[in-house]
C-alpha cells in the first residue's frame, strides 16, 4: 500500500465518521427540539395507526371465520 492509498483510506474513514456524527447531531436536534405537545401528538398518531391496523386484522379474521361457517372458500 502506497502512502497515497493510505491517506485516501484515512480520508474516507474520516468522511464516513463525520457523516455519522452529522446525522446523529441533526436527529438529536430534531428530537430535543420538539415540545411536549408535539411529542404527544406523534404518540397519539402512533396509537391511532396501531389501533387501525389491529382493527383491520380482526375484521379480516372475522370475515375468514364467517366465510368458513358459510362454506365459502
Amino acid at each position: 500500500m502506497t502512502k497515497l492509498d493510505a491517506q485516501q483510506h484515512v480520508a474516507d474513514a474520516v468522511a464516513a465518521k463525520a457523516q455519522a456524527v452529522a446525522l446523529t447531531g441533526s436527529g438529536t436536534a430534531v428530537l430535543f427540539g420538539l415540545t411536549a405537545n408535539e411529542i404527544a401528538a406523534f404518540g397519539g398518531l402512533a396509537v391511532a395507526v396501531a389501533g387501525l391496523m389491529v382493527n383491520i386484522w380482526f375484521r379480516w379474521q372475522s370475515l375468514q371465520i364467517e366465510r368458513k361457517k358459510a362454506g365459502i372458500e
